[in-house]
């Protein structure tokens, strides 16, 4: 990649719309604010003043470069970007699951959801976003370095390579999985990366919780048990869950 092509990644608000788009920020920001702010209080959370101003910062970058190279869809305005940071850090409402100390995977992060409002939210802890597609690596790199996040980094590659390296097998405490994978599949590139009694949560849909409350002796086999399954409505408005799944070692199998 060229030093000006680059410059223009990592700068797209820098166009003939650069003015027009920055002015129009403001009104969205002040919105995005507001609906965090409100979600936060439903969540039962007390959030700093510098975790709030780093979510709008990443607001405000992430809405820029949606714009340019539509990593989330460009026709996902501030209130389309702005529903899917809240849903992200809907699962700080399971006391105890993220906290210092903890190695955290972000399975197909994207443009860095749920892994980048979690840490901003409720860390700092160690944090691995897991990303394959170019365009989404760069503003991963680029959003990192401009919120200054400590201990977070990017695999740029497909999980599937990731749970076959061996510094990675076993090494993580939480999962995150909000991509668009079925649950089977996503549990099974999960597990190698997961400590044993580490935990896999799954944002799910109602067909995806029923496929596994159905396939639950199916799952106990695998080596995963359902420990709890949450309704995000409460916060999100939407009809969606959190599968929160505990790594156990394989029914028939002797630890060790």
């Amino acid at each position: 990649m060229s030093a000006e092509a680059f410059y223009a990644m990592e700068n797209p608000g820098e166009s003939a719309r650069g003015d027009e788009a920055t002015s129009e920020k403001g009104g969205a920001g002040d919105l995005f604010v507001s609906s965090l702010e409100k979600a936060v209080k439903k969540l039962g959370l007390d959030v700093e003043e510098r975790a709030m101003e780093g979510l709008s910062l990443y607001f405000t970058e992430l809405s820029r470069w949606n714009q340019a190279y539509n990593l989330v869809g460009r026709r996902l305005g501030a209130e389309g970007i702005t529903e899917l940071i809240i849903d992200s850090v809907t699962p700080l409402c399971i006391k105890g699951l993220l906290g210092a100390g903890m190695e955290v995977v972000d399975i197909g992060s994207g443009a860095g959801m749920p892994g980048i409002p979690l840490y901003l939210l409720a860390g700092p802890f160690s944090l691995t976003l897991v990303e394959s597609v170019r365009k989404k690596i760069t503003f991963l790199r680029h959003v990192i370095r401009r919120l200054g996040l400590e201990n977070v980094s990017v695999y740029a590659g497909r999980v599937e390579k990731m749970a076959s390296e061996e510094d990675r097998l076993n090494a993580y405490d939480v999962a995150l999985a909000r991509a668009e994978m079925e649950p089977f599949k996503l549990l099974k590139v999960a597990r190698p990366l997961l400590s044993e009694g580490g935990r896999a949560v799954l944002y799910l849909g109602s067909g995806g919780v029923q496929e596994l409350r159905k396939n639950a002796l199916r799952l106990e086999e695998k080596g995963w048990k359902l420990e709890s399954v949450r309704s995000t409505q409460r916060f999100t408005g939407k009809d969606v869950y959190l599968a929160l799944m505990r790594k156990e070692v394989r029914a028939g199998r002797v630890k060790g």
